[in-house]
């Protein structure tokens, strides 16, 4: 088993692209939170989200098609826009579960994972750039909504 210094400067791509992961993903929730801030604030609620504990990922979207649907009560496009885009983070999700639950080393082009039943499967730098990009994209999704 290699150790974290044990990675050489050919590895940096890699670390790069996986830290960029977990970068958006903190991103998309901090977007989220903030989102569903102006909308509190805009219906006179002035709570802060989250303000005990940190909410889930789920949770935070209920809330947010909640206080969409209580806006706009006669038009679904939003809902149905949330619904997409819920899809989109649950895809992204288990992919993001994979990477930092299930890493397993690099390889020529990218590196493997094991997902939950063990199997070994090979991420390529390409496929981890465009969740990443997926990951910005659903980001101004949300806030556009």
């Amino acid at each position: 088993m290699k150790s974290v210094s044990g990675y050489a400067p050919e590895d940096a791509a890699l670390l790069c692209a996986v830290g960029r992961l977990v970068c958006a993903w903190t991103m998309l929730e901090q977007s989220l939170e903030a989102k569903i801030g102006l909308l509190r604030e805009g219906m006179g609620d002035v709570r802060v989200v989250g303000a005990r504990t940190r909410p889930s990922m789920a949770k935070l979207m209920t809330e947010l098609r909640t206080m969409v649907a209580m806006r706009d009560r006669r038009n679904a496009s939003a809902l149905t826009e949330i619904s997409a885009i819920e899809r989109d983070i649950q895809r992204i999700d288990r992919f993001r579960a994979l990477i930092i639950q299930g890493f397993h080393h690099p390889e020529e082009g990218g590196f493997t994972c094991r997902d939950g039943r063990n199997n070994i499967q090979h991420v390529a730098f390409e496929h981890l750039d465009g969740e990443i990009a997926a990951l910005e994209s659903v980001a101004n999704r949300l806030l556009a909504v």
